[in-house]
């Protein structure tokens, strides 16, 4: 089952993910008056926080969706399994991949996104069978020690510069896969699971419905995405806290930035899925609403070759002109074009993709994820 509000969301991470990452590799330390770990202070207005959050929370809704068709086609629990774990060493191998051909070899263990989303998916089959009460204890227990293992993994040592440095030994390998790398499973972990917890409130059975527990139930999801946003507001007021609690910080994920992160994801799935999705199911739509479903649709369909491709087309000619020009391929990198250059160059990029894929379904030529089923299933 899709639903059009997951795409919409989706499709709005995965554009974020192209305008700050287009903007920060290019342009973060254009000017020289604002260079330094501190430059993307400058860059305010990037959607910098929500992308990464709603992306993996995304992860969770889908993995149930996933789980939830193949169980109803059929499908016995052990092959499931198979096909998760599959699945999720496919993203950590290309996820390993695009960090040494892509962000050079020295970023092999950066734990970046798809590294985690990987990690992610063979959690969540380990765990999909736990009771829901226990599921959600162990969010909140994630959400408790997080700072403390940042903290005693000295977080900041390994951020020195405004990016995640770390030595080729094995200690700084687990620290970075656990609590210091761009996405460790320490706290990050906590949004796919929430996804995963929330799904059934998208997709309840018709028992359940039956009973009236659904309503009664996304009315609590509500209230309480709304209590997290207000308790970030509020711990942020909390300054002789550790700085791991109350700045609102995505580097380290903070516990303010986690509460309010949540809040919002969740809270915009709910409110899309009842305005959208309802919408959809409506007999009659009109050609606007179609083309548009459709577009969201081929967005998020693709889009973790979206993410693999925005990468390969604004660093690989940045390294290559460091290479032709200094002998090194990041002499260039966030200092190669104002801001509003690159901020074109993105929307222009976004603006491409959408017929881009159009024909790439078209002539079924082959992507990362039909790879990635073709691998899995």
């Amino acid at each position: 089952m899709r639903l059009l509000s997951i795409d919409i969301l989706r499709t709005a991470a995965i554009g974020m993910m192209v305008l700050v990452h287009f903007v920060e590799n290019l342009s973060a330390q254009y000017s020289p008056s604002v260079a330094g770990p501190a430059s993307r202070e400058h860059l305010w207005w990037l959607p910098v926080g929500l992308a990464a959050p709603l992306f993996t929370l995304l992860a969770g809704v889908s993995y149930y969706s996933w789980l939830t068709l193949q169980r109803d086609r059929g499908i016995d629990d052990r092959t499931i399994s198979k096909r998760t774990v599959r699945r999720g060493l496919f993203l950590i191998g290309i996820g390993f991949a695009f960090n040494v051909f892509v962000w050079l070899p020295e970023d092999t263990f950066n734990w970046d996104i798809l590294t985690f989303i990987g990690s992610a998916l063979i959690f969540l089959n380990i765990i999909r069978k736990i009771p829901t009460e226990v599921l959600v204890f162990g969010i909140i227990l994630v959400a408790i020690i997080s700072p403390a293992l940042q903290g005693i993994s000295d977080y900041y040592a390994f951020w020195v510069n405004g990016y995640f440095e770390y030595d080729f030994i094995l200690s700084d390998i687990v620290l970075g896969y656990l609590a210091t790398g761009y996405f460790p499973i320490f706290p990050w972990i906590i949004f796919p699971a929430i996804g995963f917890v929330i799904a059934p409130i998208l997709f309840p059975s018709a028992a359940t419905h039956s009973r009236g527990q659904r309503p009664s139930k996304l009315l609590l999801t509500t209230c309480l995405s709304i209590g997290c946003i207000a308790a970030s507001v509020v711990l942020q007021q909390i300054t002789f806290l550790s700085p791991l609690i109350y700045r609102k910080t995505m580097f380290p994920a903070s516990t303010s930035y986690l509460l309010g992160a949540i809040g919002l994801s969740t809270l915009s799935l709910f409110a899309l899925h009842r305005i959208v999705d309802k919408k959809e199911d409506e007999t009659t739509h009109s050609h606007a609403f179609e083309d548009l479903a459709k577009w969201f649709r081929v967005v998020s369909k693709h889009s973790l070759s979206i993410y693999l491709i925005h990468h390969m087309i604004h660093l690989w000619p940045l390294w290559i002109y460091g290479l032709m020009t200094v002998g090194e391929p990041t002499a260039h990198w966030q200092k190669t074009l104002p801001v509003i250059f690159s901020t074109t160059l993105a929307l222009f990029f976004c603006a491409l993709v959408i017929p881009a894929f159009l024909i790439i379904d078209k002539y079924r030529v082959p992507t990362a994820e039909r790879i990635m089923r073709w691998i899995g299933d």
